[in-house]
């Protein structure tokens, strides 16, 4: 009960500044008109994370066809890709800061905990299992390329009969770290100084 009482003061607190779960009303509505912008492909960037946005089919095949993808990739490609960049690519890697247990390790074909082997044109767009099309690099911004760029273009489209979209794209096989990349550069949300004064207040009052 005590619990619930200090929920329910906290949140009136946060409404009485206009508030929801920490997120003003303008930010949210700022957020709504960028995601429907990014949604027309009209993005504030030309580069993301190192990668270039060009312009390319993405055309979903027919669901046999993406599982037998997925299965060579992770059974063949994905091992023989990583023994590839391990052997040819040494010292990107180490400038990426993989170790040189990790990438004896790699020449067995097993990823480094972290990272991930992105297919720069996804499966379910189309893209293939060629070395040219996959990329060695850290999750976090990996995860960035698809949440931020591909999926708000493709939702709700008809991609079945391919649609043009802005794709993240880089020559690389191994991830570049750029000055600014948005893995560096992950940081908390900036505190209100209003909110957080008047939460002290009821703290205070408790």
């Amino acid at each position: 009960k005590m619990s619930m009482r200090l929920h329910t003061k906290r949140n009136n607190a946060m409404k009485m500044y206009g508030y929801n779960n920490g997120v003003s009303k303008a930010a949210k509505a700022d957020d709504l008109a960028r995601k429907a912008e990014y949604a027309r492909g009209n993005f504030e960037f030309d580069v993301i994370n190192g990668f270039r946005l060009i312009e390319k089919e993405y055309k979903t095949p027919k669901k046999t066809k993406r599982e037998e993808t997925r299965e060579d990739f992770k059974k063949n490609v994905r091992p023989a890709f990583l023994k590839h960049i391990a052997e040819t690519h040494a010292d990107a890697l180490r400038k990426l800061g993989i170790s040189e247990a990790s990438i004896a390790r790699m020449k067995k074909g097993m990823s480094p905990n972290g990272f991930n082997v992105h297919h720069k044109q996804p499966i379910h767009g189309g893209g293939t299992n060629d070395f040219s099309n996959l990329i060695f690099m850290p999750i976090k911004p990996h995860d960035e390329l698809h949440n931020v760029v591909i999926s708000p273009q493709i939702q709700g489209k008809n991609i079945k009969d391919g649609v043009i979209i802005k794709m993240p794209w880089s020559d690389d096989m191994v991830w570049q770290r750029p000055e600014r990349s948005r893995e560096k550069t992950q940081s908390r949300p900036a505190v209100n100084p209003v909110l957080t004064a008047a939460l002290k207040q009821n703290a205070a009052r408790r």
